[in-house]
Parts: C-alpha cells; structure tokens; sequence
C-alpha cells in the first residue's frame, strides 16, 4: 500500500480529478451548445469540444498538476498522446452512438474508460 502512502501522488489524483472536472465540464456544455443550439452534428461537435479543451490541457497539466517546465520532448509526447487519445475518444464516443446511447451518454462512458489510463500516461511518460 505504499501507492496511498504517496502525499504527492494523492495530491496530483485529486488535482487531476478537479482538472478533469473542469475540463469535462466545459466538453459537455459545449457538445450541448454546438449540437442543441448551434445545429452541428453530434461529430463534429465532439472533434470540437474535445479539440479546444485538449488545447488548453497541456500547460494546465504541465504547470498545475505535475509543476514542471515546458520542454521540446514532454511536448511531442504530449502531442503522441493526445493524438492517441483523441483517437480512442473518437472511436468510443461513436460506437455510443452506433449503438444508439444519447451523445451526452456516449460522451460520459467515453470519460469513465478513459480517465484513469490518461492519468497514468500523463504521469509515467507525458511529463515524467
């Protein structure tokens, strides 16, 4: 048990928590905005808000949650995994909707399965 013995990994846990709170937040109030409101398709509308908040992720991640410094290497992984990522979350979020779960729904199993292994990544390799 010495994992839970880590202050600082607990720290970056519930750091990361928050974060993802934040950012899934933002994708869900965008992906309702770009598909109830602006009319685009459900999609599109997920490229988009993934898209954006994704953007914002990497100094929020490198300065907030691990407190590092930028650097050429920690950026390309960064930009391997969100690619990689963005990809898994693509082809989730569609298989949702292929087998006719609501978006939001499709959306929110997508973050469930996910967010532990981003963590992980994000920590061991990202910005390790």
């Amino acid at each position: 048990m010495k994992i839970l013995s880590d202050k600082k990994l607990i720290t970056q846990v519930i750091k990361y928590i928050i974060i993802s709170l934040f950012g899934y937040g933002f994708v869900f109030l965008s992906l309702y905005f770009c598909v109830e409101i602006m009319l685009i398709d459900k999609t599109s509308s997920f490229v988009i808000s993934y898209g954006v908040w994704y953007l914002f992720l990497y100094f929020v991640q490198l300065k907030l949650l691990f407190e590092t410094q930028h650097d050429k290497k920690k950026f390309i992984k960064f930009f391997i995994y969100l690619l990689s990522f963005y990809l898994v979350a693509n082809l989730f979020f569609n298989i949702g909707l292929h087998f006719k779960l609501n978006y939001l729904m499709a959306t929110l199993i997508t973050v469930i399965i996910l967010m532990p292994f981003r963590f992980i990544i994000s920590k061991f390799y990202v910005f390790k």
